[in-house]
């Protein structure tokens, strides 16, 4: 049974929380971005017509911005309760 693979996995997902980690006063600024960016284009949707091509890549935006959102939130989120547990 070889355990080595998994053990190098959790170091490099170790690293990499690490590294997320060390620049969580950080991650407030880039929430207060994406939230700015997703108000600009909520109003932007009050002026376009469905179906429309510029009605498409605000949807992607959308998408964008709220994949952002749940990233910067849940390293912000796991990097605060890990900071309280140390």
């Amino acid at each position: 049974m070889n355990v080595r693979p998994d053990a190098e996995r959790m170091a490099f997902r170790e690293i990499v929380m690490d590294a997320a980690c060390e620049q969580r006063n950080q991650i407030p600024l880039l929430l207060a971005v994406v939230i700015v960016v997703g108000l600009l284009l909520a109003f932007s949707f009050l002026f376009l017509q469905p179906g429309s091509a510029a009605y498409v890549i605000a949807l992607v935006d959308l998408l964008l911005v709220v994949g952002c959102l749940v990233v910067f939130g849940g390293t912000y989120w796991y990097c605060t309760k890990r900071a309280m547990e140390n």
